[in-house]
């Protein structure tokens, strides 16, 4: 066996060793967490080098071996975004003592800073506004003012922050989205800080008394805060995983921001922060150059030499978008906007102000979108196999069980255990998976047209009490599972008269196949919508053996 496969013993006492430190380690422990980051860099620099020098063709421009580089160099892509992940996920930041100095510091000043809280709104429903309008002017503060930014030209909305006692700005061009809403809001405002919350966010009593305080740090510009949502997601609601595994945001909410802080390079993102008015004066407002301007706008604002902070402390709570096609909207928006960011002229490859840190932080969420691409690679690659007998690369079934199973096997426990528990492998491809063909043809609809500005709110507010299946996302998932399932049938009954069933890489294929079709049809489950009823006073904890046993009812 040694000889045949040398890496088969070291990649056994690595997978026992890590088994080990698994079950004994601090999670904590910041020379264990990096020691472990290191060991599963190592592992994917192997892989890598594997790959590249043991299952590639010689490169020509025949159709086979077109396919192999491409798929070696997006699975490079995602391999070496992993691998920047681990590090990250080493130190993430705990500002919650600075917080309480700050604060400290804030209570004891005759003169505190004037704070306008701007609530943005275009199209939200009076019940889910009032609570939004409430919970602003409900926070214990003793010199600040709520704005309700009107987009959507509502008369009932002025009438209802009349009767709360809360200021009204609306405009009635929709000129640069979001953006542009707050830009106008801030021609009429005099306040010296700026917080802003999205409509279906409630910012608890003690936000400004936590944030505000932290401004003073010097050079500081902004401080965001997390999303804190109060139901499931849209893939934990139609999969029936409300108490099983954390929505979709959590793990970059909780472990990744902190890691980024830690490099100065958390951003904002879209709500429940609060910014210096003056550092937005020095930038020319909110970024209108994309339709993310959150992402924008922190690096404009870092690119000018001021600090963008993350403060990892449940400050608010809102609604997370149970329905799958809003879901799908958002995140393709999300891919949109930061491909934007890439190519702007405040963004990675223009701005001349940005130190190499900065940029290789900045280019992180460009790369996890551009993996869009392998993701939907990797879902072909079977049916691409058995239609044209073309494999991703060359292996053996042998190399199946000590190469690529035991490097699938660490990089999950990994990341897992780096993200404390918030990264469920097959979940969080699900919610790519499900959206694939939207994101994919935001990737290329950015870099043909890049500010070919778009824009659609998500709707999170949505009730509905039938099950509703959305065949547009629901069809091209199961195109692809027919593809890869008909392709196999006609080698399997001999339809297509050659040796692929007798191939030293048939085992691998099956392997994918299986693989790739149990991914297809989770992300086929999810697009079938369960009734909705959101009930802001509904908690999220609950009984995790309930949820799985609702989750397996559905899958089977």
């Amino acid at each position: 066996m040694a000889q045949l496969y040398p890496g088969v013993l070291a990649n056994l006492l690595l997978v026992l060793g890590l088994v080990i430190l698994y079950k004994s380690a601090h999670r904590q422990h910041r020379m264990v967490r990096l020691l472990i980051a290191i060991l599963f860099v190592v592992v994917n620099v192997r892989y890598l080098n594997w790959r590249y020098t043991q299952t590639l063709p010689t490169f020509d421009f025949s159709l086979e071996s077109i396919w192999m580089h491409t798929f070696y160099l997006f699975e490079a892509l995602s391999a070496i975004l992993l691998n920047w992940h681990f590090f990250v996920l080493v130190a993430p930041t705990n500002r919650s003592a600075e917080a309480d100095r700050w604060e400290e510091i804030l209570r004891g000043q005759k003169e505190l800073p004037d704070v306008d809280i701007l609530i943005p709104t275009f199209n939200e429903p009076p019940e889910m506004l009032i609570d939004t309008i409430r919970a602003a002017k409900s926070v214990q503060y003793p010199n600040f003012k709520v704005w309700v930014l009107d987009d959507g030209n509502r008369d009932w909305l002025r009438d209802m922050a009349s009767e709360q006692g809360v200021g009204y700005i609306r405009r009635e061009q929709r000129i640069n989205f979001k953006a542009g809403n707050l830009n106008h809001a801030l021609k009429l405002i005099s306040g010296e800080v700026v917080c802003v919350v999205d409509s279906d966010f409630q910012l608890h009593a003690n936000f400004l008394w936590r944030t505000v305080g932290m401004l003073n740090e010097p050079k500081m510009a902004l401080i965001q805060t997390p999303q804190i949502y109060r139901n499931s997601d849209a893939i934990q609601h139609n999969l029936g995983g409300e108490f099983a595994w954390t929505e979709a945001q959590c793990t970059f909410s909780d472990v990744m921001q902190p890691g980024r802080d830690r490099w100065d390079n958390a951003f904002c993102y879209g709500t429940s922060f609060v910014v210096l008015r003056s550092a937005l004066d020095k930038i020319g407002g909110f970024s209108t150059e994309t339709v993310s301007e959150d992402l924008a706008t922190s690096y404009q604002l870092i690119a000018e030499g001021y600090k963008v902070r993350y403060l990892n402390e449940p400050l608010s709570h809102g609604l997370a978008t149970q329905d799958i096609v809003a879901f799908v909207k958002q995140r393709a928006r999300w891919c949109r906007g930061t491909m934007q960011c890439l190519l702007s002229p405040h963004g990675v490859l223009r701005n001349r102000s940005l130190s190499i840190v900065d940029r290789l932080f900045f280019l992180d969420p460009v790369l996890y979108h551009i993996g869009s691409l392998w993701t939907l690679m990797l879902l072909l690659s079977p049916a691409v196999y058995w239609w044209l007998g073309i494999a991703p690369f060359y292996t053996d079934f042998g190399h199946l069980l000590v190469v690529l199973a035991p490097r699938i096997l660490l990089v999950t426990l990994g990341f897992y255990w780096l993200s404390y528990g918030k990264t469920i492998p097959i979940v969080s491809e699900v919610g790519r998976i499900v959206g694939i063909f939207q994101l994919c043809k935001g990737v290329f609809a950015t870099l043909l047209n890049p500010f070919n500005q778009e824009f659609s709110v998500t709707l999170k507010s949505k009730e509905a009490t039938d099950t509703v299946v959305y065949w547009n996302l629901m069809l091209p998932l199961i195109g692809i599972a027919v593809l890869t399932l008909t392709g196999f049938l006609a080698r399997y009954l001999g339809f297509m008269n050659d040796d692929v069933l007798w191939r030293t890489d048939f085992g691998l294929m099956i392997s994918l196949t299986v693989y790739t079709l149990w991914l297809l049809y989770l992300s086929s489950l999810a697009c079938v919508q369960r009734p909705m009823v959101i009930n802001p006073h509904v908690s999220r904890i609950g009984s995790v053996k309930k949820s799985i046993k609702q989750l397996a009812l559905r899958l089977f």
